[in-house]
């Protein structure tokens, strides 16, 4: 009799270790799952913010440049793409309906991105040249040559 007693109390004692451990190893998944999830967030604010200082970058280069060139004389905003604010020379309709350097474009969904540089709208990889815009851009370029 005593040492069924014994035996179940045994018996109990790693049963509750039993339940301590999956509880704990619950905890622990549930704290793994969660880490990763910020991980996870803090990698899009990163990209996010690192595609922002590349904008700006190529703003501030831009500008740089144009205030280093002799008689320069600035081509119609439409002319210029909005991600690398140059003159562009092979511009492109994206689905977004804004018009962008094909290269640049092209940069930007290799990096990821799905969504509207201007809009932030999803948007599909789909270009069309936009010959209108590349006819001005060539024609813009002749007249203001040195």
């Amino acid at each position: 009799m005593e040492e069924r007693r014994i035996y179940d109390e045994f018996e109990f004692e790693i049963q509750e270790e039993e339940r301590h451990f999956r509880s704990s190893q619950n905890q622990k998944d549930k704290r793994i799952n969660q880490l990763e999830q910020t991980i996870e967030n803090n990698q899009k604010i990163i990209q996010s913010l690192q595609q922002e200082i590349n904008q700006k970058n190529s703003k501030i280069s831009a500008l740089h440049d144009q205030n280093h060139q002799s008689k320069s004389v600035l081509a119609p905003e439409d002319l210029i793409c909005p991600l690398s604010n140059k003159l562009m020379i092979d511009p492109v309709i994206a689905q977004d309906g804004n018009t962008y350097e094909r290269n640049v474009i092209e940069e930007w969904f290799r990096n990821g991105n799905t969504e509207s540089p201007i809009t932030g709208e999803q948007m599909e990889k789909f270009l069309i040249a936009n010959n209108s815009i590349r006819k001005l851009c060539e024609k813009w370029r002749q007249m203001n040559e040195n």
